[in-house]
């Protein structure tokens, strides 16, 4: 089975940077957007007081009825949709990296949602992230492999491991307070959906060589990824009831690029170009933007929109205390 691969003046599967990060920039927006509509929706069919909040199966299935998840299901559907054509577009050490860009995005969505106006420290937070993210793509698109190398027992076996890894992240979501919750679910969620970028990036190049239904890595690839999505998302959702939305993205653009760039690396064979160099300028990059990002989480707005669950020891300046105009706007 063959596809057509090009329209006239543009071929699908022809490889083309600056245009596929564009397009994830847009896709990284969307993204922030879309989970913010959901954390919200989801906010609001759990019970913020009980010491677990993760969702059973029925609340699940009754935000297939609720318009506002819908609709951030949407947002994030064509955010998706956008981020898998930048995919079949170049590498997915390039591609998968610009993701990150979905928390800024989603702290200045949150600051505007409960009224608060972001410090200082969170603009710097904002400025490391993008600028690690830009040193970061820049070295990976400049040593860009021209070709993806598929070893089936390779993806395979990564497969598995990642499947374990976010199995584990899963189990461990069920315990502690509700803050390690919702980065244990978001983070086990988050090696899912790594590995679901990088089974497209699989797909696609699959997809470019022909024949793609008489390959067994081509069947297999799609039962990986239907769990990705599904257990993935499922995840998701457990870490929305029992945290914010900035600790759900901040972990999902952080784990979720780290899964898909290792994985482009070690197995699909992206970095053979690359020299000691400039793997050192991509770890350095790396980290300052996971830092950007570990500040940002840590100083959500989401948080100091709400008061502690418990009073203080010691009484804090009235000043210091929310106000109540703080309160989350409808959106």
């Amino acid at each position: 089975m063959t596809l057509p691969l090009f329209i006239p003046g543009f071929r699908l599967f022809e490889q083309n940077i600056p245009l596929a990060i564009a397009i994830v920039v847009v896709a990284s927006f969307l993204f922030a957007g879309g989970s913010t509509i959901q954390h919200l929706a989801v906010s609001r069919t759990v019970d913020k007081a009980a010491e677990n909040r993760s969702m059973g199966l029925r609340q699940v299935l009754a935000l297939l009825k609720n318009p506002r998840w819908l609709l951030g299901l949407a947002t994030v559907g064509l955010g998706a949709s956008m981020h898998i054509m930048g995919l079949m577009m170049a590498p997915v050490t390039v591609v998968q990296p610009v993701g990150i860009l979905a928390v800024p995005w989603a702290v200045l969505l949150a600051a505007k949602i409960h009224n608060i106006r972001p410090t200082k420290l969170t603009w710097a937070a904002v400025a490391m992230t993008i600028a690690g993210i830009v040193v970061f793509t820049s070295f990976s698109a400049h040593k860009a492999a021209p070709d993806t190398e598929l070893p089936p027992a390779r993806i395979i076996i990564a497969c598995l491991v990642v499947f374990a890894i976010g199995a584990l992240l899963g189990w461990l979501g069920r315990f502690g307070s509700p803050s390690l919750r919702c980065l244990m679910w978001a983070s086990g969620g988050s090696f899912f959906y790594g590995l679901s970028s990088a089974l497209i990036k699989t797909l696609t190049e699959l997809v470019r060589l022909g024949n793609f239904t008489a390959r067994p890595l081509f069947w297999t690839s799609v039962v990986f990824l239907v769990i990705c999505y599904l257990v993935g998302g499922w995840m998701v959702q457990q870490g929305y009831a029992n945290g914010p939305a900035e600790i759900v993205v901040g972990s999902m653009t952080t784990t979720d690029p780290i899964v898909a760039v290792t994985f482009g690396l070690a197995v699909l064979g992206e970095g053979v170009r690359l020299g000691p160099l400039d793997a050192v300028g991509m770890a350095i990059s790396g980290v300052v933007a996971v830092a950007g990002v570990f500040v940002l989480s840590k100083y959500h707005p989401d948080a100091q929109g709400r008061p502690p669950a418990t009073p203080t020891a010691v009484e804090s300046d009235p000043a210091s205390r929310p106000s109540p105009e703080a309160e989350p706007s409808e959106l």
